[in-house]
């Protein structure tokens, strides 16, 4: 549908292919037309005339259209809000809607192939097992399969099994009756199974389960009911397990540490999410969503020089989707200037740079061994701390005692971080 803007107040109208790099580069580089008070301009929108005429009424303009983005901004400021973002249409057809890129990204040959999997077994209700790495994004995939799911209007209740105490996990999961132990609410407590019955349950770290509760999540998988302590009597529930890991189940089964029974009753339906740098396709529209999702939430417009993205697509991130989000949003509140450069980026990125040279191809640059120890050492507990939020996340990543890192990171802040 076409329709007329009125623009006023000297605003801009800026627009930008899908595939281009506009968002690393300056907005005005790509401005296509300038509009002054009370100039009329046509453009294509999926909305009514009447959710048009609401939004200019309101003083606030959504333009949805395809295949560009729409930027809006005031020609005398040199920050551009960006007031609507790229959304996919999709046609009433009465079938569900596909899985997009607003949702999760998959770009890369890989990740199309996950997405294929998660769109077949999102309408049944088998079990399904999400294995990956940290940060790759087993949680959002879990929480698609549930959307596009028969149960996508109940609830989803996630839990990290590996997060909550082994006395209190109990409760957490199957509930408790009024009386069965001190300290417990008044009148009992529904646990997740029963508070998601009709829904989903998603375990993450299942692995970390302890060997007793996984007899009573068995019973749930095998007889669709619960016991919650303290009571005598099986309570029915209806709910889809989804259960994902890090860790390689397998293992732990011939280890004893894993119920081999509980293991193929929850690996109905495997699916293997491949780390970030499996996914280099992906980088540059991950990067471009979270910055997008930086500027909705600070009202700031900013963008990457060009140089950024390709740095960004030859770094390794062992922390995966998780750490690249983080990374943006470090970069979004630290940098002042509206363009984020390649010198606003951590220390352990500027060897990637593709102009830079290797920091020890010159005799000049040869730094006593025990320095350059040291200099690992900083870095990587300061990067892994910046990562998990948690010094005894970031010194079990590391694999050393937490008292290290809680050491390290005070030694650090002395010398001025």
């Amino acid at each position: 549908m076409i329709h007329k803007l009125k623009v006023q107040d000297n605003w801009i109208l800026h627009t930008v292919t899908e595939e281009s790099d506009s968002m690393f580069s300056n907005p005005q580089i790509d401005l296509l037309h300038s509009c002054f008070n009370g100039e009329e301009v046509e453009f294509i929108t999926s909305m009514t005339k009447k959710k048009i005429e609401s939004l200019e009424k309101h003083g606030i303009l959504q333009i949805e259209i395809l295949p560009i983005q729409v930027f809006l901004a005031k020609a005398d400021e040199k920050t551009f809000i960006a007031l609507s973002m790229l959304k996919k249409q999709v046609e009433n057809t009465g079938e569900k809607e596909e899985l997009d890129v607003e949702t999760f990204i998959a770009r890369s040959a890989k990740m199309k192939e996950v997405m294929e999997i998660v769109k077949k077994i999102s309408y049944v209700d088998s079990s399904i097992l999400l294995l990956g790495k940290s940060g790759v994004g087993k949680s959002m995939i879990a929480k698609l399969i549930h959307k596009y799911s028969t149960r996508a209007k109940r609830n989803f209740i996630s839990i990290n099994c590996g997060a909550i105490p082994e006395a209190l996990m109990e409760a957490e999961l199957f509930g408790y009756t009024h009386g069965s132990f001190t300290g417990g609410q008044r009148g009992g407590k529904k646990g997740i199974f029963e508070s998601a019955d009709e829904g989903t349950v998603f375990l993450d770290e299942v692995g970390e389960l302890p060997l007793n509760l996984q007899v009573k999540l068995l019973e749930v998988l095998q007889e669709n009911c619960i016991r919650p302590i303290g009571e005598t009597k099986l309570i029915p529930v209806n709910v889809r397990v989804i259960a994902a890991t890090n860790q390689n189940l397998l293992e732990l089964v011939q280890q004893k540490k894993f119920r081999e029974d509980l293991y193929y009753r929850l690996h109905v339906v495997p699916i293997e999410i491949p780390p970030l740098c499996d996914r280099i396709d992906d980088i540059p529209h991950l990067t471009r969503h979270f910055l997008k999702q930086k500027i909705n939430k600070y009202g700031i417009f900013k963008t990457f020089h060009p140089e950024v993205e390709e740095v960004f697509k030859r770094y390794e991130w062992p922390g995966n989707v998780r750490e690249l989000e983080n990374i943006i949003e470090r970069l979004f509140i630290t940098t002042e200037e509206n363009e984020i450069q390649l010198t606003h980026l951590p220390s352990f990125f500027h060897s990637l740079s593709e102009n830079a040279s290797s920091c020890y191809d010159k005799e000049s640059d040869i730094i006593p061994l025990k320095k350059a120890k040291k200099m690992l050492e900083k870095e990587l507990i300061v990067k892994a701390y910046d990562l998990y939020k948690s010094t005894y996340k970031a010194a079990r990543a590391l694999q050393v005692d937490q008292s290290t890192i809680v050491k390290k990171l005070k030694e650090f802040r002395e010398e001025g971080r």
